[in-house]
């Protein structure tokens, strides 16, 4: 019975053996030369980001050939080996999706037979880029940049084979799938000579490299200006197919360089040979103008025209770097309004204001007549009856006068160009459809008002509820809300960019609301709840890291630990420092310490 159990014990043990070998040992000298191809595959994507995309397809084509080569087999593949597989389904993915080598080869052998000049199903063919491009009876076939929401993707993934593509036929496989989905995600480029020629047929497997160009600059003659007359044009037409990695018909127009070396189809601009040009072609000559594509914004004639005028006169360059991007050369729309609004008188921004006002106004309240209270400083505007506006200017220009004598405004000018707009809502829904309309932000409980001043002056407003007169430990009555608000405009008038907690905590300091009151009392506790929180002391000075009805209590702390530290004229070198600064540097520019060494300070000094 022993010899028996003894038997069958070894034949089980025999058994399981079979069915669970040990794994083999990879060689060290083989496992060390798997790790040197690894290395070898890092330098794939530096090569694709040089655009050396042959160099890639090397290297990675060396690895394919060498791990064929040594054949190692599943019992010997161990962690070495799948790293390396990995890195090079990695490296692989990198290498940019060739419409004429890689697309071409799916379409031809999966899609034409339904949809080629044969075959036309659901009007929809796909024998051509073009063809591709202009999609079928259910809409475009795909979004360049975005696979998800690209027809074609779901149509050859979808798990229902009477619905998936191709019809009748086996699902694509995972790497023809990857293979679309990586071309669309790359803006589906196209590298062929013809769009309308079958794909495949034109693959162009390396581009001459275009010759130098020559760079004329403007010597006054000139009747088109190219930075005032063409680059506008082209900067909001043109450039948003014509820039980046994979511009359209191989055109870029990013830099002036760029644009003068044409594009896929040759010379598109010949300086003094406007017919030699395909620009002007493209978007002044042909019926229909195929420039721009899609629903890019039209061009004007007058547009087309100037480009037109300026490749007969040369195509003269009136900037200073051609080699810079053209947006360097054309304002931006905040740029321009600066520009405007610092060319106009202080009376004419004076009455530039008051149309804003009454436009606003219109905005937030049609239904509601509003008065006018005008004093040196302050346009005062609101559905509160006249008196009580008169009242209200009263205390502002007050508050303006306090402001400037303990902060005095450089060079002794206007406080706020124009003056500064002050809203005042009657009622707390007018008040929140300030935030609502003009600001598109929600009203958090408690706060009852708030200062606008834009870096370029194009605003310069406050907005408040008309509280009353009687304050409480959770409000502001009506005159120190708005000398809260009117000392963030002032200290706002330098333009920068200011820390909210800054803001409110100056106001709050100079709303009038002495220390002994309720509402200054309650803020040390309703501050230190959210300051325990903070676990590191320089994000004490950032924006965002406490809740709006946070901010102003927190604000008052910091800002009178700063004063008390520093004096007025720190506060507002702090302010000025800001117009150029972020908030860390800042801080070091002007208190010589760290935000995170004047965090810590505050923190143990309870914010006094």
């Amino acid at each position: 019975m022993t010899r028996l159990l003894t038997l069958l014990f070894s034949a089980c043990c025999l058994l399981l053996s079979s069915m669970n070998p040990v794994s083999a040992a990879l060689p060290p000298e083989v496992k060390a030369e798997l790790t040197e191809l690894g290395r070898e595959l890092r330098s794939v994507s530096t090569h694709v980001r040089k655009k050396e995309i042959a160099e890639a397809e090397a290297i990675i084509q060396k690895v394919e050939d060498r791990l064929k080569e040594l054949a190692i087999p599943d019992d010997e593949r161990d962690r070495s080996y799948g790293v390396l597989k990995s890195s090079l389904e990695k490296a692989k993915a990198t290498i940019p999706v060739s419409f004429e080598k890689d697309i071409a080869a799916i379409v031809n052998g999966k899609c034409v037979k339904c949809h080629g000049d044969e075959q036309v199903c659901a009007n929809l063919r796909l024998d051509t880029y073009a063809n591709m491009g202009k999609g079928g009876r259910s809409g475009p076939l795909l979004i360049p940049g975005n696979p998800q929401r690209s027809l074609i993707m779901a149509c050859i993934t979808n798990n229902d084979p009477g619905v998936r593509m191709p019809k009748n036929a086996p699902q694509l496989s995972d790497e023809e799938i990857g293979t679309i989905a990586r071309w669309i995600a790359g803006r589906a480029p196209f590298d062929g000579e013809d769009v309308n020629a079958r794909a495949g047929d034109t693959l162009v497997e390396k581009k001459a490299p275009k010759p130098p160009v020559k760079v004329v600059m403007a010597d006054g003659t000139e009747t088109v200006s190219f930075k005032n007359d063409v680059a506008p044009t082209l900067m909001n037409v043109c450039l948003g197919c014509h820039s980046g990695n994979n511009p359209r018909g191989g055109f870029n127009m990013t830099t002036f360089e760029q644009l003068l070396s044409g594009g896929d189809t040759g010379n598109t601009i010949v300086p003094g040979d406007p017919d030699g040009s395909y620009i002007v072609d493209l978007t002044l000559r042909q019926k229909p103008i195929k420039m721009p594509a899609g629903n890019q914004t039209a061009i004007k004639r007058s547009q087309a025209e100037a480009i037109e005028k300026w490749v007969r006169e040369g195509a003269h360059f009136d900037g200073t770097d051609p080699k810079a991007p053209l947006r360097s050369l054309v304002p931006t729309p905040e740029e321009i309004e600066a520009m405007k609004l610092a060319s106009m008188s202080d009376s004419e921004l004076a009455e530039q204001r008051k149309k804003q006002a009454e436009s606003y106004w219109k905005r937030v309240a049609p239904r509601e007549t509003p008065n006018v209270s005008e004093t040196t400083n302050l346009y005062v505007y609101g559905d509160s009856p006249q008196t009580r506006l008169d009242e209200i200017a009263k205390w502002g220009e007050e508050q303006v006068s306090q402001l400037s004598g303990k902060y005095p405004v450089q060079g002794g000018g206007a406080v706020w160009r124009g003056r500064l707009i002050v809203f005042v809502a009657k009622t707390r829904f007018d008040y929140e459809e300030f935030n609502t309309v003009l600001l598109d932000r929600r009203t958090p409980r408690g706060i009852n008002g708030h200062a606008v001043v834009s870096p370029n002056f194009a605003d310069a407003y406050v907005a408040m509820q008309d509280v009353g007169d009687n304050a409480s430990a959770d409000a502001l009555n009506s005159q120190q809300l708005l000398q809260s608000l009117v000392a963030q405009a002032y200290l706002s008038r330098t333009g920068a960019q200011l820390p909210d907690w800054l803001r409110q905590g100056f106001g709050l300091l100079e709303s009038g609301a002495g220390p002994d009151s309720d509402f200054i009392r309650q803020i040390p506790q309703k501050a230190s709840a959210a300051v325990s929180s903070i676990s590191n002391p320089a994000t004490l000075f950032d924006n965002g890291t406490f809740a709006p009805e946070e901010v102003g209590s927190i604000g008052l702390l910091l800002t009178r630990y700063l004063l008390t530290h520093g004096g007025p004229a720190k506060l507002k070198m702090l302010a000025q420092e800001l117009q150029t600064k972020r908030i860390g540097e800042a801080l070091q520019a002007t208190y010589g310490q760290t935000a995170a060494n004047l965090g810590q300070a505050f923190l143990q000094s309870g914010g006094r």
